[in-house]
């Protein structure tokens, strides 16, 4: 344990919400959605440190639909609508405490309060916590932009204040920088996402629905392109449907050394359909064998009405075999806790369900992997809710990097065409100033991936990695945006 160092404290002086609409290059099938056209919500926070130092800090999420909330009786633009009244009434929380606190304070008590208004509101723990997780991003970057620090930095010298035993009893006394490497990522393996309905070869896609745009379409392109070894691949809950498409897929995996997740986004409600799925992949051919040997862990497969309920002798017997991960199940601070006792060993880092709660979850398992006598045994995994730059990609991946994980699944890169629908400005500005993290093709602006990699060193720079200047203005205000306007702009 490190000496603590005294955070600083700041205050909300103003806030400001825009949208905007994300066109998408082929569809993106996960769970029961397809999704054709998305919209990210951008979170400008006006901060100003207790002696005087003022910044603005940025955050910003895809609002996605049925991911958060699966009711079936809520629609895409309810789901949409539940999202934009949680990050309201989050900063409303935040903002309405004038005296300075630290970061961590400020998240903290903002995301107690909206945990407790969530189910008068029609919010579960998952979209309740949404709102919170947004504003602590943005508070966190505009400490950074305001200190002149990088996000590790934060973490190490504990600028953001973060008590990790105020989450975890257990973790009392232990410090971020007890957890964290001494020196963040400068690199980090692409875990690729194969959505339900993507083309795995290239006879797959009717000459009509060939893109042509610059840019891999079926599984088997980008593999040849991008020097994949990483993969994260959906499955639908159907075992004979999930089966096929998996041997389908282990036919186009390159040779090498592979690793593989599946994720099943809650499609399974019975723990013995996934030992079914299992046995067939390993009683397979040889190249589905060798996918069901590079399988790394499965992430959240069953439904979460279920997740937690089942008997820990299912869950455990199913862990030993590949390790379980819970995602969409980590609904509260203490979810996964409760999950290790079932027998979980994995929990995803998502920047929408929040970067302290992430970090709290990394202490935990490094503590359970210390007393279990096994380094890795538990662990944080990285995955994404279909982020893209410049805000959501950068500071999930800058958090990434300051924990130490690895690899992680990245869906944005290929379900929209790179960076065409942002501003020329912030295109220019991510090709200066990220230079290793982006390249030119051509007429696009695109992430750069080379043998499976991506560079992420330029992201260590004051706040929370976005270091482009993001315009208000050129965002949709928030006041008067329904989600039907989606379907009018980019239908």
């Amino acid at each position: 344990m490190t000496n603590p160092v005294a955070a600083p404290r700041l205050t909300i002086r103003g806030a400001y919400f825009g949208i905007r609409h994300v066109p998408m290059r082929m569809p993106f099938r996960f769970g029961m959605v397809t999704l054709t056209r998305s919209a990210q919500i951008h979170l400008f926070v006006d901060v100003e440190l207790a002696d005087g130092r003022r910044a603005t800090g940025v955050a910003a999420d895809m609002l996605a639909p049925k991911w958060y909330d699966k009711d079936p009786a809520k629609s895409y633009a309810d789901n949409l609508n539940d999202l934009v009244a949680g990050a309201q009434a989050a900063v409303a929380a935040a903002a309405a405490e004038s005296k300075p606190r630290s970061v961590y304070r400020i998240w903290r008590q903002t995301y107690d309060d909206c945990q407790a208004a969530g189910p008068a509101a029609g919010r579960n723990p998952l979209v309740a916590s949404n709102g919170p997780a947004l504003l602590e991003r943005a508070l966190i970057d505009g400490l950074g932009v305001a200190l002149g620090l990088p996000y590790h930095t934060l973490l190490q010298d504990n600028l953001v204040g973060i008590d990790l035993g105020d989450m975890h009893e257990e973790l009392a006394g232990v410090v971020p920088a007890d957890v964290i490497p001494a020196r963040p990522l400068e690199q980090i393996d692409l875990r690729h996402t194969v959505g339900l309905a993507d083309p795995i070869r290239r006879v797959d896609i009717a000459a009509g629905d060939r893109l042509n745009d610059g840019l891999p379409q079926s599984l088997e392109e980008y593999v040849e392109r991008q020097g994949l070894s990483y993969f994260k691949i959906k499955v639908g809950g159907d075992v004979d449907a999930d089966a096929d498409r998996l041997a389908q897929i282990a036919g186009v995996l390159p040779a090498g050394e592979l690793t593989v997740s599946l994720d099943g986004n809650e499609q399974y409600s019975d723990p013995a359909e996934l030992v079914e799925l299992l046995d067939r992949l390993q009683s397979g051919n040889a190249a589905t064998r060798r996918l069901y040997d590079a399988i790394l862990y499965l992430e959240q497969p069953l439904d979460r009405r279920v997740a937690l309920e089942a008997s820990a002798a299912a869950v455990g017997a199913l862990s030993a075999r590949k390790p379980m991960v819970i995602d969409e199940s980590d609904e509260t601070l203490k979810t996964f806790r409760h999950a290790v006792e079932l027998g979980y060993r994995g929990v995803s880092s998502k920047a929408c369900k929040g970067m302290t709660k992430a970090l709290a979850n990394l202490a935990l398992c490094q503590q359970l992997s210390d007393r279990a006598g096994q380094p890795g045994r538990y662990f944080v995994t990285g995955e994404d809710l279909t982020n893209v730059a410049v805000v959501a990609l950068h500071q999930d991946l800058t958090h990434l990097a300051a924990l130490g994980i690895t690899h992680a699944e990245r869906n944005g890169h290929h379900y929209v065409r790179g960076l065409d629908y942002l501003p020329t400005t912030e295109r220019d500005a991510c090709m200066a100033r990220h230079a290793g993290l982006y390249e030119q093709q051509d007429d696009l602006t695109a992430l750069a991936i080379a043998e499976g990699r991506i560079r992420i060193r330029s992201l260590q720079v004051p706040g929370l990695g976005v270091g482009v200047e993001i315009d208000p203005q050129t965002t949709i205000p928030l006041a008067g945006w329904h989600p039907e306007d989606l379907e009018k702009d980019l239908g």
